[in-house]
């Protein structure tokens, strides 16, 4: 009954995430993965649990262009709405785009003017050239160097779009996320269904489901450095799961 009255109260008022109104964020158990506090001492995983089935150079796999879509059009709508509510203004703000590719599903027209800058770091030069919204792009393999390339407190906003269960290494990754990001920055981390089977992390399929999702990457954030709020936002287009794709960030602000 609980969970009913609150999937009424979200048709139509905005869900606040770590301080942002999502206009279209609804209640679901996705959205509810964090909510207990049962979580143990230490980081939960281990080394087996975030190696792969086809471990080795990301770089290599990556090496082809991709210029195809990884989620449905309807979800990706759902995320550049996402991005809409959390983006700086252009000209105001400065932006890291991990695991980038020819697009960062951010509005249309969006880019920063300068001297602000909207970096897409990813694996491949042409993906990345292609990409609308970045001022400029760096080739990096995070999950074999997952030390970012920048000064502490460079970026108010650090978004991963559909890669977050690919990471290897997200521990040190996502401290590496907290210290670029400045004080009261956000870090969004959004996926989907879809995925390469050999490259999730193992952890990834078991169970298979976007509240079990939202835990592994909300515990990415809790046990990698002293973030003030983490919270999730599912934006997923309304339909039955199976007739559309689900969409689910889980975003963390930077003490402030």
């Amino acid at each position: 009954a609980k969970l009913s009255l609150l999937l009424a109260l979200t048709a139509t008022h905005a869900v606040a995430v770590c301080g942002v109104d999502v206009p279209h964020a609804k209640v679901s158990p996705a959205s509810r993965a964090l909510d207990s506090s049962d979580w143990p001492e230490a980081f939960p995983y281990t080394a087996k649990d975030l190696t792969p089935m086809m471990a080795g150079n990301d770089g290599f796999f990556y090496f082809l262009p991709k210029f195809v879509q990884h989620a449905g059009e309807e979800c990706r709508d759902s995320l550049t709405r996402f991005y809409e509510a959390v983006l700086p203004a252009s000209g105001e703000g400065d932006v890291l785009d991990l695991c980038s590719s020819w697009t960062s599903h951010y509005p249309s027209g969006w880019r920063p003017s300068p001297p602000r800058r909207c970096v897409a770091l990813g694996l491949n030069p042409l993906e990345l050239l292609a990409n609308p919204s970045k001022t400029e792009w760096r080739v990096q393999d995070l999950n074999k160097d997952p030390q970012l390339p920048y000064a502490d407190a460079a970026f108010d906003l650090v978004t991963n779009s559909l890669s977050v269960d690919y990471m290897t290494r997200p521990l040190e990754l996502f401290e590496e996320t907290h210290r670029v990001l400045r004080p009261g920055g956000l870090a969004c981390m959004a996926f989907t269904n879809r995925c390469f089977p050999t490259k999730v992390v193992p952890i990834w399929t078991a169970p298979f489901t976007e509240a079990s999702h939202a835990k592994i990457v909300g515990a990415y954030f809790r046990y990698s450095a002293d973030w003030a709020e983490v919270g999730v936002a599912d934006v997923s287009p309304d339909g039955w799961v199976g007739q559309r794709d689900p969409m689910v960030v889980v975003v963390a602000r930077k003490r402030g």
